[in-house]
């Protein structure tokens, strides 16, 4: 078995479970990889680890909102007016990563996400009447502010980070504009693939890809088949238990980032 084979089928695999996971949870499967990657790759800088990362976040929601489409769930309006709200923060966030010492910066937003995971493991919220799988709740113009300005921070902090964003956005769209967990995670997958595309073409433009594009084009194949996987199961799970799993994907970056303070 070649090099190139043996990286493939043990890359692959991963790429299934995280897109499975990420689309289910609307995060897009980066809190997940990221980590995993840091351990995979321990000779890679932070910046290339964080370009393949978002690389296939975008694979991941873009398969993941084909499927949504499919299924209606998407809130279109919200959803362009927050992808055009955190476009400008894409670029910042990635342009900022190579600057800001993330030696500070990790644990303090680590703990701030293990403090909004624990929060959503004690109350699910948004999950008190569901109004449905397939129903779109429209958003008041107010909260559509509010929702573009969050979204434009958001971009700034999941490109920083190298996550994405979706765990961030979907609790917030949960709380702040009341969505109902199913409408949140599918406006936020659709949200977060021009975000991660956004900041991918940064990341090229910065030349981050000249070692990593084999791990992301492997790990693509394997998020583009486990997307529609974890969209189908999102059917059959109530909306309480698509919280509570990204309480736990909130949790596991939280735990990631504060691993910084003991190097």
């Amino acid at each position: 078995m070649t090099p190139e084979l043996q990286e493939f089928v043990r890359l692959a695999p991963l790429g299934v479970l995280v897109g499975a996971y990420g689309t289910l949870v609307g995060a897009g499967g980066g809190s997940v990889l990221v980590p995993i990657l840091l351990m995979l790759m321990p000779l890679e800088s932070p910046a290339t680890v964080t370009a393949i990362s978002l690389a296939v976040v975008f694979f991941n929601a873009y398969s993941g909102t084909i499927a949504y489409m499919q299924m209606g769930r998407i809130d279109y309006r919200a959803g362009v007016l927050f992808t055009l709200a955190g476009l400008p923060g894409a670029v910042l966030g990635t342009l900022l990563v190579h600057e800001m010492p993330r030696s500070l910066f990790d644990p303090i937003f680590g703990i701030l996400l293990l403090a909004i995971g624990t929060m959503l493991v004690a109350n699910p919220l948004g999950t008190g009447g569901d109004p449905g799988h397939g129903v779109v709740a429209p958003v008041s113009d107010r909260r559509m502010l509010l929702g573009s300005v969050g979204s434009s921070y958001i971009g700034v902090l999941s490109s920083l980070l190298g996550i994405g964003g979706g765990i961030i956005h979907v609790p917030f769209l949960i709380r702040a504009l009341r969505m109902p967990p199913h409408t949140a995670t599918a406006t936020s997958h659709f949200v977060l693939t021009f975000i991660a595309l956004t900041a991918t073409i940064t990341h090229v433009a910065l030349g981050e890809f000249e070692r990593g594009l084999p791990q992301t084009m492997y790990l693509a194949v394997g998020v583009m088949v486990g997307a529609p996987v974890g969209a189908t199961l999102s059917t059959r799970l109530q909306g309480s238990l698509i919280v509570r799993l990204l309480a736990l994907a909130l949790c596991l970056v939280g735990l990631r980032l504060l691993t910084g303070l003991f190097r």
